[in-house]
């Protein structure tokens, strides 16, 4: 029979969504796996780390498919990443960086046809957290007139 201090363990915690709205988080795991078609994905784990919310998670999920790199791009951009260039993205690359999160809430029917709400993260619902402009085209490229691939010109 298992001995167990309960004082080393912490209370369930409150899986309510959280309010609508934009949120400091950190990203505080990446879990490697894949989707159902075969992609390479990241499961995002955010913590918040301010406001009556500290502490509280948001998931995401980035996707490596064609379709979805403009949205890989996007959330390296605002986590900091030098997106200018060819880079070898590793899950401790990203891990630990900051960035602001946007959550919406959304209902959704589990799988006994309960009605259920969760957060969701918009496609385009990450900004920098160091007030830096989001850098998605190098300067040199608008410079020259290459294509602009900033949130404003998204399809969504």
């Amino acid at each position: 029979m298992p001995r167990i201090d309960f004082n080393n363990v912490d209370d369930v915690q409150d899986f309510s969504p959280l309010p609508d709205g934009k949120y400091l988080c950190r990203v505080a795991e990446v879990e490697e796996a894949a989707t159902q078609y075969g992609d390479e994905m990241w499961k995002l784990r955010f913590v918040v780390e301010s406001g009556p919310h500290r502490g509280r998670y948001i998931f995401d999920n980035m996707v490596f498919s064609d379709a979805a790199m403009k949205r890989v791009k996007l959330i390296c951009s605002r986590l900091g990443l030098d997106i200018s260039r060819e880079l070898d993205l590793t899950p401790a690359l990203i891990k630990g960086r900051s960035c602001y999160v946007a959550v919406e809430t959304e209902e959704y029917e589990d799988q006994e046809g309960n009605a259920k709400k969760r957060n969701v993260v918009p496609f385009a619902g990450y900004e920098r957290a160091d007030g830096a402009p989001a850098a998605t085209t190098p300067p040199a490229a608008k410079a020259s007139g290459a294509e602009d691939d900033s949130e404003e010109d998204l399809p969504f």
